[in-house]
């Protein structure tokens, strides 16, 4: 089954998750910068991480705020979609991987997403994992139509 989207339509869906993913990695970024100590703290309570967890708590908020940059401009939309791909695969593999080894692990967190449940926290991500995926789809498609 072949569904057309029209070119409008895919136009709209790109802009609609970028701005949710600009939203979404802004807010959790300035969440994580704000309580950095917690932060830090929470990840060295994690599995798999070690001592690794100062490193990882400086990374992954610049890595949110370097990919909100890329999703405003237009030129490096499509690297900054790709990016924020990569961050929910990864941040929903970990989820799904720490809660084979606890389901008491502390969330760091803020405000609406604070009240997830585990279970709706992955749900949560794929969810945008999804919405990245349609609109990496959606800007090949009108990059393939342009060409």
């Amino acid at each position: 089954m072949n569904i057309q989207i029209s070119t409008t339509a895919k136009l709209i869906v790109i802009d609609i998750s970028t701005a949710l993913f600009i939203l979404l990695f802004i807010y959790t970024a300035a969440n994580k910068i704000w309580k950095f100590s917690n932060f830090d703290w929470v990840l060295s309570t994690l599995p798999g991480i070690g001592s690794y967890h100062t490193l990882i708590a400086y990374s992954v908020p610049v890595a949110e705020l370097i990919t909100s940059v890329l999703l405003i401009f237009n030129p490096t939309k499509r690297i900054g979609l790709f990016l924020s791909m990569l961050l929910m695969l990864f941040f929903s593999s970990y989820l799904l991987f720490i809660l084979q080894y606890s389901k008491e692990l502390p969330c760091n967190c803020g405000g609406v997403l604070s009240q997830l449940s585990w279970k709706q926290h992955i749900i949560f991500n794929l969810c945008f994992l999804l919405l990245a995926l349609i609109s990496l789809r959606f800007t090949a498609q009108l990059k393939q139509q342009i060409e």
